[in-house]
């Protein structure tokens, strides 16, 4: 029992060796035989099976290109043709010609007449299998009953012995030839009215144009006539159009479109103040939550009675519902959420450096110094490579949520207030959470792999004792952070970017920080905007930091799992109470990961 399937091809190859024999040095041709259709051992999904070329369906070009090894990808790996392709008692032949203006044809050429044998292999791509169990050998087995031969190769290592160049002349045997270009396989009408629908696909015609050819049982030689006409025709009128400017056609029907307009418009709703109301979603200014429903269940393809309101909200809310309602929804509110989300700005984005986190698995970071330093490579010498520190530190992202339920009264009243409330107050919420956890970090000072505080007088960032914020203090800062080194030793001559303060110490740093027109150079302030003023609540004693670019020297890192770029909110249809219920997710990391970049001093 045979199974016929027809699958999308792969370029396969099968080798075999050749001998010189035949080799004519005047003409340069060698006969050679391309394949014997012989067992190959292959693997797929299922597991190993043989391959076996049913070569009476094997399609040949009259003109085969020969290669070197397969080299199908630069001009030099072409290095002759294979032209008569036969076949002969079982065998596919061809005679394959070197060329004369290839330098390796002509290496080929001379040891063919030295007698050196080669590898034939063949390139070709499977349009028609049957499947089969052998009795014999209990293997599966996998007739490609048609292909079509790419390609012919020399190669090195052969892999099937009966493939092999010919040392007897071809005329000898003509009585048993098979021209294989002039006798393609059988084809059923299946296979048929695929190539109709591959001819259709490559001439950029509809699907119904090939349904009409199917329909009449047209030949494929009339089928291929039939499409060159329909381009033809098409090519002829384009050519009489003049215009060139492009149209853009807006399919206004789109539901997955028409939801996106409606929730720009109702994020505009929800955050009037951050979201625009511009393009199609004007048209869905103060429209009423059941009308959009309605709306959306039209363009769906739904019968609905959009003035029944009954209906409408069975729509929305309906236990056995299909609404996009809660999409909708979600949508909107991220759209409103996001926009108020990056207008909150938390104040310790500036002083950390964002970092990717794919999953809720620690995370490892290099530091400065993991990666070896360059060194010099003498004449004929080699890259010495180092290895990555060991006691990396780690950062764990966690989940942190909540939300709220709107309820079907609110609904049918329109009422989105509980809703708008929630996205610009979640927006502020994660915006404040964040930015507290980070400078959690930063004063719980906790312990780093190599069990000291981030800001310790081991690591040389840390005061001896707390100081005033002037300017000899901020020196003593400033020259601290220029003089740390790597893991490996150099110096990092880190500059200051941050002066940190809470509100304690607000004055004192915009004091140090402005700029004084001085009558003497003694007055001048030396310190005047030598660094950015971070300002934050978060602080509420008097200590003070100075932190290099996060780019350069990163002390804390934070990051959202999956790309995500705040908070998200997801909606959902309680079934028990036909209430909304929104939530919102923050899948949010922050943690120290080096102490090179950031002084600290207590205050005083």
């Amino acid at each position: 029992m045979t199974i016929e399937t027809r699958s999308a091809p792969d370029l396969l190859t099968r080798e075999a060796p050749i001998r010189a024999t035949s080799w004519d040095a005047e003409t340069r041709t060698v006969e050679v035989v391309l394949s014997v259709g012989a067992s190959v051992a292959r693997f797929d999904a299922a597991g190993e099976y043989d391959e076996i070329l049913e070569l009476r369906g094997a399609k040949v070009p009259a003109l085969l290109p020969l290669l070197n090894n397969h080299n199908r990808f630069d001009l030099e790996g072409r290095i002759g043709e294979v032209t008569n392709v036969k076949l002969v008692r079982g065998q596919l032949i061809g005679t394959a010609k070197l060329s004369r203006h290839s330098t390796l044809a002509q290496r080929i050429a001379a040891e063919l007449g030295e007698g050196t044998k080669y590898g034939v292999s063949i390139g070709y791509r499977v349009q028609a299998w049957s499947e089969r169990m052998n009795p014999k050998t209990n293997r599966r087995e996998k007739v490609a009953r048609s292909f079509d031969v790419l390609e012919a190769s020399l190669v090195s290592v052969p892999a099937d012995p009966a493939a092999t160049t010919r040392s007897y002349a071809m005329e000898d045997e003509t009585t048993n030839d098979q021209t294989i270009t002039t006798a393609p396989p059988v084809q059923t009408r299946a296979q048929i009215n695929a190539e109709i629908r591959s001819i259709a696909a490559t001439a950029g015609l509809p699907s119904t144009w090939a349904d009409q050819q199917i329909d009449a049982e047209v030949s494929l030689d009339a089928v291929r006539a039939a499409a060159l006409q329909e381009m033809a025709t098409r090519n002829a009128a384009a050519a009489s159009i003049r215009t060139t400017a492009a149209t853009v056609i807006h399919d206004n029907s789109d539901p997955v479109a028409i939801r996106s307009a409606m929730a720009d418009a109702l994020a505009h709703r929800l955050a009037p103040g951050v979201c625009k109301l511009e393009g199609r979603a004007v048209q869905y200014r103060g429209t009423r939550i059941l009308d959009l429903v309605g709306d959306l269940a039209v363009a769906n393809g739904e019968r609905i009675n959009v003035r029944d309101q009954d209906a409408l909200l069975q729509r929305a809310v309906g236990a056995h519902s299909t609404s996009d309602l809660p999409l909708l929804l979600a949508d909107a509110t991220n759209k409103a959420l996001l926009a108020q989300y990056q207008v909150a700005a938390p104040t310790y984005r500036k002083i950390a450096a964002r970092k990717p986190f794919v999953d809720f698995k620690a995370h490892q970071f290099l530091r400065v110094g993991d990666f070896p330093a360059f060194s010099e490579i003498k004449e004929g010498g080699e890259v010495k490579y180092g290895s990555i520190s060991e006691n990396a530190e780690k950062v764990t992202a966690k989940e942190y949520g909540t939300g709220i339920a709107i309820g079907r009264r609110a609904l049918i009243n329109d009422d989105l207030s509980a809703l708008s409330d929630f996205s610009s107050m979640i927006a502020m919420r994660a915006a404040v959470d964040e930015n507290r956890l980070a400078y959690a970090v930063l004063i719980a000072n906790g312990a780093l792999s190599d069990t000291k505080a981030i800001f310790h007088t081991d690591h040389a960032n840390k005061a001896s004792s707390g100081t005033v914020l002037d300017g000899d203090n901020v020196a003593a800062a400033v020259a601290a952070l220029r003089a740390q080194k790597s893991l490996d030793g150099l110096v990092l001559n880190l500059q200051p970017a941050f002066l940190v303060v809470g509100p304690q110490q607000e004055v004192a740093a915009r004091k140090l920080l402005a700029t004084i027109t001085a009558t003497k150079a003694s007055d001048v302030n030396v310190w005047s905007g030598f660094a950015e003023l971070v300002v934050d609540a978060s602080i509420t004693d008097k200590r003070w930091y100075v932190f290099a670019a996060p780019s350069a020297a990163p002390v804390l890192v934070y990051g959202y799992v999956a790309g995500s770029e705040g908070p998200v909110v997801r909606s959902e249809r309680d079934f028990n109470t036909q209430a909304i219920k929104v939530a919102s997710s923050l899948d949010f990391a922050v943690g120290a990961i080096d102490y090179r970049g950031a002084y600290f001093n207590p205050g005083a």
